[in-house]
């Protein structure tokens, strides 16, 4: 005990001066191995909302942590894939035992998290256990981090299939929830930031109303919904982008290239979870209900049909996948390419020059790559109720709709008539009739110029406003020009590449003709 005496040594040293105080001394390090299994619980959907069972998962290589008093990391490891974890730290200085919605396994790196940067990832503490017994952790469904395992194990899977099918790791990825926190729409964000010097990717899902977890509209439990945002992940960073964005509601013809990504984010989860059930809850049963209930397998007769219809691309996609790599085929469709296939396509499709692919373009590429004969493809278009003139006869695809520099088009827009003219209700914000697309290309570094010549006034209170935005080939907003004047124009300095021009109602309804004319300055 010789830090005792050098301490009564200095007292005595000191002799008529102030008393120095005696600092305890910590107890010396007692390092002991934790061990044991985490799981959580998860609903499932039914008709009047997620389940009142509840399913108990392991929390796949989920994060564990040993953590002092003042929140320093005193041992960190990660779980197996059944939960299991053993984690060796200070039995002395342990204060709690910490679950976190994160993991880094086979290149995966995953979060969700409480906050949109995603630095604050959910946590589970619980107090230190008995070191001679085994951890049994449970996070039920009371606690908001058993809807953060659920998201970050669905994440996971997600990835893993990518994984499987192409052989791609994709970058890191976070997915921003909690309960009582985001209430209008689940949506992909795209880059955020970046981790170890790689760009990282996230999402935002819905949380639902404040304590209001059993009425609400909240996306933990809803696995078809968490993946396909992850499935615009996938598409973004492997394939192309084709997607202005905006809400997309069923029934209405929308852009072909929104209904596109849209459609293929559904088609992916589908693909992870190989079910053609596509279901997004509201609430917990008996009080909620389904906002979406699609089988793409035996697909919606009732809603619109054609290149701008989201469900027309989910059903199309499950009926060229389905009957290979396990994934169920009912109807017996002439096509079983597989997801893995598919998703290669998407890929090889999306590194061409100037892609921005909509369906028709999609199924004339596997017609030219010799994937699925003309035939086949004829006949499963024609089970499914499609139209045969979503296979073009030659390359040139009815959208987007290419320009020559110097070049001019002319068309009309029509975000008022309802029904609108191509089928459907109208869709003033982003409906088939309501945007027309262009694509231009540039060989040479310069200006990219625009001019929009309305046959109107261009006052909303006419119905004749429209707008003018200059995108790259990846939809990214380059310049845009939203007045209310006859005349927009948009000029934006370019190097060589393609780039996409769209002619948009200014969004409360008009109806106009128009000229374009785009040139190089």
């Amino acid at each position: 005990m010789r830090a005792p005496l050098v301490a009564l040594a200095l007292l005595t040293a000191c002799a008529g001066a102030a008393p120095v105080p005696v600092v305890p001394q910590a107890p010396p390090p007692d390092p002991v191995t934790w061990q044991g299994t985490i799981t959580y619980e998860a609903r499932r959907p039914t008709p009047r909302g997620a389940s009142q069972a509840r399913t108990r998962h392991p929390a796949r290589f989920v994060r564990v942590q040993m953590k002092d008093a003042t929140g320093a990391v005193l041992g960190e490891t990660f779980a197996d894939e059944l939960g299991r974890f053993a984690l060796e730290a200070d039995r002395n200085a342990a204060h709690a035992l910490v679950v976190v919605a994160s993991l880094d396994h086979d290149g995966h790196v995953l979060d969700v998290a409480r906050d949109g940067g995603g630095t604050r990832p959910h946590e589970i503490a619980v107090p230190v256990p008995d070191p001679n017994v085994p951890v049994e952790l449970n996070v039920t469904d009371e606690h908001v981090g058993a809807g953060a395992l659920h998201i970050l194990d669905m994440l996971l899977l997600g990835v893993q299939r990518v994984k499987e099918w192409t052989g791609e790791t994709l970058p890191p990825f976070f997915s921003y929830w909690d309960r009582g926190v985001t209430t209008n729409w689940s949506f992909y964000f795209g880059a955020r930031g970046e981790l170890r010097g790689r760009t990282r990717y996230g999402i935002e899902l819905l949380g639902g109303e404040p304590n209001r977890q059993t009425t609400t509209d909240t996306d933990e439990h809803d696995a078809m919904i968490v993946l396909h945002e992850l499935g615009h992940f996938v598409m973004d960073v492997l394939s192309s982008d084709s997607s202005h964005g905006g809400s997309h509601p069923r029934g209405a013809l929308i852009d072909p290239g929104l209904a596109w990504e849209e459609g293929r984010a559904t088609w992916f989860a589908t693909m992870v979870l190989r079910s053609p059930h596509y279901q997004d809850t509201i609430g917990i049963e008996p009080m909620g209900s389904l906002r979406v209930d699609h089988d793409l397998e035996r697909g919606d007769r009732n809603d619109v049909r054609g290149m701008g219809s989201e469900s027309s691309v989910g059903e199309v996609l499950w009926d060229l996948a389905d009957g290979a790599d396990g994934v169920p085929d009912a109807d017996q469709d002439p096509v079983a390419l597989g997801p893995a296939a598919v998703l290669r396509a998407m890929m090889e499709l999306g590194g061409q020059p100037g892609s921005f692919p909509a369906l028709p373009t999609f199924l004339r590429h596997l017609v030219k790559r010799e994937l699925v004969p003309t035939s086949a493809m004829t006949e499963l278009l024609a089970r499914g109720g499609h139209a045969p003139t979503l296979l073009p006869e030659n390359d040139r695809s009815p959208w987007p709709i290419d320009v020559r520099l110097p070049g001019s088009a002319s068309a009309k827009i029509d975000g008022v008539t309802d029904p609108a003219p191509s089928g459907g209700p109208n869709r003033p914000s982003n409906g088939i009739d309501a945007v027309h697309t262009y694509r231009v290309e540039i060989t040479e570094p310069g200006w990219l110029a625009a001019t929009l010549t309305i046959f109107g006034t261009g006052r909303a209170s006419d119905r004749s406003d429209l707008d003018l935005e200059l995108r790259d080939i990846r939809s990214e907003l380059l310049d845009r020009s939203a007045g209310e004047q006859p005349v927009e124009s948009v000029a934006h300095a370019v190097e060589p590449g393609f780039y996409v021009i769209y002619v948009r109602d200014g969004g409360n309804g008009n109806r106009a003709g128009y000229e374009l004319k785009v040139e190089r300055r």
